[in-house]
């Protein structure tokens, strides 16, 4: 039996490493992570749950976006009875709170005390998915995100945050994630995953808790019939300045879309940010003016407690656990690991793997498989990609910070 971590210190690690770290078996001590299929179809009841559903034999030049699934609304249950379906299912990225009452069996148990953060079901998200079911490759631009794997196998692929290669877009547009053209789950081309690097691989079983640090690319991928997911996202110090950029280009997309027919304009969008046509020009500037704000007045303090500092030489500091990652992650007692390496070419036989396994490559492949949803959106793509690159962003938001501080 492996030696908890106590909560300062996991506290520490989750807040300063620097690379995707696994906490085997850490909520195994969970209720939660104990219950079978039966316990999960009572505590779901009777709701009718919107599953994003696509063919699980899809072969595309891109990945496999949110505009391109159907809804379908089901119960828990029928989602397991439907399990030998030719699709893929997932309820994904759903706050407990919207779905589930304060009262439930499910936000009573469930508490991210251990990992020394005083949090619970309304700052917990919910995933649900069948085998195949996953997340296109992405970056989360704010904060760092915590994951307790309480049911099936999850499969995880990371890159550091400053990769070449992956293709980075705006388009699909949405708050927070950038992602990436490569498509990780089935892909028909794959020459672009040659000569990547820095990647790591690893797959999350019931029990496990994960660690993703602030703006690491992760394509996720469920790969048990049926998987249970909840994580939490923690703010990070430089989130300020993040808001300032997104701000800054949703701003910008919201007046791309204005002047492009609504079916154009959609498909430049998740569906999530769909009202972002009709956001009016002056909400946008109020939010811009909030977070830069903040962001400038976050700078000001921090200027402040630092000339403090100067002349309080003997100010005193709390107490922080120090620890060495190479030490703990050695120590089979605490059951961590590092996400390991995966060469270019281990990654492209994993590819070839899925496709073997879900894709059924003697049918004919039709255009739109090909094509995908945002070929045709060619140029006003590229402008948007453009002018959205983080050299570009970066240097207007220094540009207005410096024009208004």
């Amino acid at each position: 039996m492996a030696v908890k971590l106590n909560e300062d210190l996991v506290r520490n690690i989750t807040t300063n490493v620097s690379v995707p770290l696994v906490f085997r078996n850490f909520v195994s001590n969970w209720p939660i992570s104990q219950w079978n299929l039966e316990k999960w179809c009572q505590v779901f009841g009777d709701k009718e749950m919107p599953f994003r559903c696509m063919r699980k034999d899809l072969i595309s030049d891109e990945p496999c976006w949110e505009r391109k699934c159907s809804i379908k609304k089901m119960t828990f249950k029928k989602f397991v009875d439907n399990l030998s379906s030719s699709e893929w299912m997932y309820f994904d990225y759903k706050y407990l709170h919207q779905w589930f009452d304060s009262n439930s069996e499910l936000c009573k148990e469930l508490n991210w005390k251990q990992f020394g953060y005083d949090k619970g079901a309304a700052d917990t998200t919910i995933w649900v998915g069948s085998d195949g079911s996953h997340t296109p490759a992405h970056q989360d631009t704010y904060g760092y995100n915590i994951i307790a794997q309480v049911h099936g196998k999850k499969r995880w692929i990371f890159f550091p945050p400053e990769t070449g290669g992956l293709k980075m877009t705006r388009v699909p547009y949405e708050e927070s994630s950038v992602y990436s053209e490569l498509n990780f789950y089935c892909p028909h081309n794959l020459d672009g995953f040659n000569g990547l690097t820095g990647g790591r691989s690893i797959v999350l079983s019931a029990g496990d808790a994960l660690l993703v640090p602030k703006g690491w690319w992760h394509y996720v991928q469920n790969i048990d019939p049926v998987n249970i997911t909840l994580n939490m996202w923690l703010p990070h110090e430089k989130d300020p300045s993040a808001h300032v950029s997104e701000a800054l280009i949703k701003i910008f997309i919201a007046q791309m879309c204005k002047d492009l027919p609504l079916e154009t304009a959609k498909m430049l969008v998740n569906p999530n940010e769909d009202d972002i046509v009709d956001t009016p020009l002056a909400v946008l500037f109020l939010q811009l003016e909030t977070v830069a704000n903040t962001y400038m007045d976050k700078k000001r303090r921090v200027r402040r407690v630092k000339r403090q500092k100067t002349r309080e030489d003997d100010t005193d500091l709390p107490d922080v656990e120090e620890f060495d990652l190479k030490t703990l992650v050695e120590n089979p007692e605490y059951n961590l690991e590092i996400a390991p390496s995966i060469a270019s070419a281990d990654l492209i036989q994993l590819l070839k793997d899925n496709i073997k396994k879900y894709a059924n490559t003697e049918r004919v492949l039709d255009e739109d498989d090909l094509d995908g949803v945002t070929s045709n959106l060619c140029l006003t793509k590229a402008v948007i990609d453009a002018f959205t690159q983080n050299n570009v962003i970066d240097l207007v938001k220094h540009n207005l910070l410096s024009s208004l501080s």
